[in-house]
């Protein structure tokens, strides 16, 4: 990767940085743009473009070559940054060492620009970069109350969120504008193409740290220090692309570059900004629709709402948030995985809240799982990780060719053998599932040809039920049956019965069950039946609690490996 001699130029109402950076075959303009009045303060320096060309480099192992001197402070930050990318996603280390011997120092160019006459703004200048988040936001208040250091600047990126409209985009704008003169703080436009051009090659999560520190840099003659709140605390180390131990290391000879409040996590930084109401009414944390306000449904806003609800501030959920706030809302998620902060979070939540802990959780397991979460709130994936094992996406869990039989803890098998059928519950069976084909013809068969049973059937493409009323409903029931299109059988389905004393009945084609029924041992043969054994009718009590005892053995003792026949 090559990253050419930079350019000053007015463009409009701004001063525009740009550079040439060539990797692979690929050669494109890489950005920044600052007020035209602060040209004076824009050097034609590659500065703003190191961090995000270090990044790319070491993400599409090449070499990286600057057409201009770089100082031994630079080239060792730059190194670091390398050396953990390296350790955090094993990508390459890229060749650095002719970075100092390189050909062209930064010097005037067009625009009349001097480097060496921008010597005494600088000063105490002190610059935090601001969007309106918990993170930044809460380093405000911290500023503004004296126990973190003074700011001098708020620097603020506009038009970087690719979801904003033009329209949207200038509102946002105006509401963080509104927000510095609230607090009479200069608040400098920033543009750039920077977050365009990283999103090409690499997802948000790992650039957005050298994004924004890369952009802010372009004031470097004007900062002493340049500030970026953190998104994680202390306790995560990495991989992130933006931590207190990465961030400091995109500082030049003229800018340090602090990462501050990563001793605090989210919810400490929310009862700080709390303290504020009127800068809490104006937080800007939701980015995924294009809305001038926080829509209240995302993920972001409901990790950041459930923040504010644990410290008692419903009000300014009310205020800050276009929808009111439920637990139901967070059974609603759907789409990205959850942000790095979110287990601080849930770790906060304390019994008075113990709805929201089962929604988060429900929603942690449905991310972690996709459609193998059970709906009683079993989660396969953190039961490997407690037993020191580990789940593929792709694994299957059960019995049957190429399936992982659930680990159980030895506390677990003891109490499973101790259990027997209910042969007073209320419900003789339940069919509790998600919605497709398969779930509501078994549900017709069993109302046909069985005694009077519950069906919940709920929508495979949402959280559904509350796990806590699928576990009612599981522990008020005698059996509970399920349709499985696949050659083996349900270990998340079996596991939830049991362990709620419910007898489980797989169904399943013929010639699905002749396959599953050639492995599985002889007397867990009952656990499955075809579709036309629904006519069979419902087993009586006997037969009930031998098949669960067949399941408890299956689950406490695994089944043998299948023979091959001689």
């Amino acid at each position: 990767m090559r990253v050419s001699e930079p350019r000053v130029s007015l463009d409009r109402d701004q001063a525009a940085l740009s550079c040439s950076v060539a990797f692979g075959s690929d050669e494109r303009t890489w950005r920044v743009g600052v007020p035209k009045e602060l040209i004076r303060f824009v050097a034609p320096a590659v500065d703003p473009f190191l961090p995000l060309a270090t990044l790319l480099a070491s993400y599409l192992g090449e070499d990286l070559q600057v057409d201009q001197t770089l100082s031994p402070t630079q080239i060792e930050g730059l190194t670091s940054a390398a050396a953990l990318f390296a350790q955090w996603w094993d990508w390459s280390i890229p060749n650095l060492s002719g970075l100092q011997n390189a050909a062209v120092p930064p010097s005037e160019n067009a625009t009349g620009f001097n480097p060496s006459a921008v010597t005494g703004p600088r000063g105490d200048n002190a610059g935090l970069l601001f969007t309106r988040g918990i993170d930044s936001t809460a380093s405000l208040v911290a500023a503004l109350d004296g126990s973190s250091a003074p700011v001098t600047h708020l620097l603020g990126i506009d038009g970087i969120e690719p979801n904003h409209s033009p329209r949207v985009a200038a509102e946002v704008w105006a509401d963080t504008q509104a927000v510095a003169d609230l607090v009479s703080l200069p608040l400098i436009r920033l543009t750039t193409n920077l977050r365009e051009e990283a999103d090409r090659l690499l997802p948000w999560g790992q650039t957005h740290g050298a994004v924004l520190v890369g952009t802010a840099l372009v004031l470097s003659p004007l900062l002493a220090t340049l500030s970026i709140s953190q998104t994680v605390d202390n306790s995560h180390a990495g991989p992130h692309g933006s931590t207190s131990r990465l961030d400091p290391m995109w500082s030049t000879d003229s800018t340090r570059v602090k990462a501050v409040h990563s001793e605090m996590d989210r919810v400490h930084k929310a009862a700080l900004v709390a303290t504020r109401p009127a800068l809490a009414a104006a937080i800007k944390v939701c980015w995924e629709g294009d809305t001038r306000k926080n829509c209240g449904r995302c993920l972001k806003c409901l990790h950041t709402m459930t923040c504010f609800e644990l410290l008692g501030a419903s009000e300014l959920v009310e205020s800050a948030f276009h929808k009111p706030f439920s637990s139901e809302a967070i059974r609603q998620l759907a789409g990205p995985g959850p942000a790095t902060s979110l287990q601080q979070v849930i770790d906060a939540i304390d019994e008075d809240h113990a709805v929201l802990r089962e929604a988060w959780e429900d929603y942690l397991s449905r991310v972690e799982n996709g459609q193998r979460r059970g709906l009683a709130g079993l989660n396969p994936s953190a039961r490997f990780a407690a037993a020191g094992g580990s789940l593929s996406p792709e694994g299957l869990v059960g019995w049957g060719l190429h399936c992982q039989q659930i680990p159980l803890s030895l506390d677990e098998r003891h109490r499973l053998c101790a259990m027997s059928t209910k042969a007073q519950a209320p419900i003789d069976w339940c069919l509790a599932d998600r919605k497709d084909a398969g779930s509501v013809e078994l549900a017709a068969e069993l109302t046909d040809h069985w005694t009077t049973g519950a069906v919940l059937i709920v929508d495979a493409e949402i959280s559904g039920a509350p796990p806590g009323a699928v576990s009612r409903l599981l522990s008020a029931s005698k059996v509970r049956c399920w349709l499985s299109d696949s050659p083996h059988l349900d270990g998340i389905r079996l596991i939830e019965a049991i362990e709620h004393g419910c007898v489980p009945i797989q169904f399943m084609d013929e010639q699905h069950l002749r396959s599953l029924c050639a492995e599985l041992p002889q007397w867990a043969s009952p656990l499955v039946r075809s579709m036309q054994q629904v006519e069979l009718g419902l087993p009586n009590e006997a037969e009930l609690q031998l098949i669960f005892q067949a399941a408890v053995q299956l689950a406490v003792l695994g089944s043998p490996p299948v023979m091959a026949a001689s």
